[in-house]
C-alpha cells in the first residue's frame, strides 16, 4: 500500500493519472530537467504519464518510493527514496521553478527522512546535486547531510556527464553526535 504523509504545508502521496500535465509542464522545463539524471529533454505528456504509471510496481517491489509533492492543492514537484541495499536509499526530489524558494524542498526532505528510518529501516541516506545546482545542496545541509566527494553522473536531459556533489546522511552518527552534545 502506497502511504500518504503530511506536514505542516503539504502532502506527500502517490501519484495520480491526473498529475500527467503538471508533471510534464515542470519537467519539460529545462531548469528542471537539466538538474535531473534520469529526466529526457524534451519531456512529453506521454514520457509523464508512464512514468507515473510505474510507481505502482516500484512499491510492491520495494525499489523505490516516489511521492507527489502537494502544495495549496496543486502538484508541484516530487520526493522520492530509491533502495540502494537492505540498509541505504538514495533520496531524491524536484520542485516546480514557480514553488523554489519556498521552503517546501526543505519540508519534504524532512518528512521523507522520517519515513525512510521509522518506516522502511533504513540506517543510510544518500543524495546529491549538480554542482551548477547549490540551491539544491543548502536543502540537503539544512536537513542535515553531509558532504562526501564529488563524482561525474550523466545527465539525460544535457547528454553529457556532469559534475555533481554528493552528500551521506548516516543514522547512527547523527545519533551519536546528539548524544554528546
Amino acid at each position: 500500500m502506497m502511504p500518504t504523509l503530511e506536514t505542516e504545508r503539504l502532502l506527500l502521496r502517490p501519484f495520480r493519472e491526473e498529475d500527467a500535465p503538471a508533471v510534464h509542464e515542470h519537467c519539460e522545463n529545462w531548469n528542471i530537467a537539466r538538474m535531473l539524471t534520469r529526466i529526457p529533454h524534451p519531456y512529453s505528456r506521454d514520457i509523464a504519464a508512464r512514468w507515473i504509471a510505474s510507481h505502482a510496481a516500484e512499491w510492491r517491489s520495494g525499489d523505490e518510493h516516489t511521492f507527489c509533492i502537494e502544495f495549496d492543492g496543486k502538484t508541484v514537484g516530487a520526493i522520492g527514496l530509491r533502495r540502494i541495499s537492505a540498509a541505504t536509499y538514495e533520496l531524491g526530489y524536484w520542485l516546480g521553478e514557480p514553488f523554489w524558494g519556498k521552503g517546501i524542498a526543505t519540508e519534504a526532505t524532512r518528512r521523507t527522512m522520517g519515513y525512510a528510518f521509522e518506516e522502511l529501516g533504513a540506517e543510510n541516506l544518500s543524495s546529491g546535486h549538480y554542482v551548477d545546482n547549490p540551491a539544491s545542496g543548502r536543502v540537503l545541509e539544512k536537513c542535515g547531510f553531509r558532504y562526501t566527494r564529488d563524482s561525474m553522473v550523466p545527465c539525460d536531459a544535457r547528454g553529457e556527464t556532469v559534475a555533481h556533489r554528493n552528500y551521506e546522511y548516516k543514522r547512527n552518527e547523527i545519533a551519536d553526535q546528539a548524544e554528546r552534545s
